[in-house]
């Protein structure tokens, strides 16, 4: 499936562009990455799992979740965090960005 974009803005070549249409996330597409996704990916969770009191009037009426330990539990997932993540040391990353240097200068030459 593909979309239009639009036409060649001096309409001498009259062509159309297009942009190719995935209904799905790029990852998820073997032909684009025929490899596993290259995305990190965790949930984002909020609320806590201790220290919560069990008691209160509206406890009666509604059901408290519980975690393994059997403490009340207010944790929910409400998003996922997905992008590249890379470590490297300062020491590896001047060596890098020297010798970078030193074949961008030779290429030059």
């Amino acid at each position: 499936m593909y979309l239009g974009l639009g036409w060649d803005e001096d309409r001498t070549t009259k062509r159309k562009h297009y942009r190719q249409y995935y209904q799905d996330e790029l990852e998820n597409i073997k032909e684009v990455f025929p490899q596993p996704s290259p995305f990190n990916t965790e949930k984002i969770i909020r609320g806590q799992s201790r220290g919560i009191s069990k008691g209160g009037l509206m406890s009666m009426f509604k059901s408290q979740k519980q975690d393994e330990s059997g403490q009340v539990s207010t944790i929910q997932t409400v998003g996922y965090f997905k992008g590249i993540i890379e470590i490297e040391s300062k020491i590896e990353r001047v060596k890098y960005a020297s010798k970078k240097e030193t074949l961008i200068k030779k290429l030059v030459d």
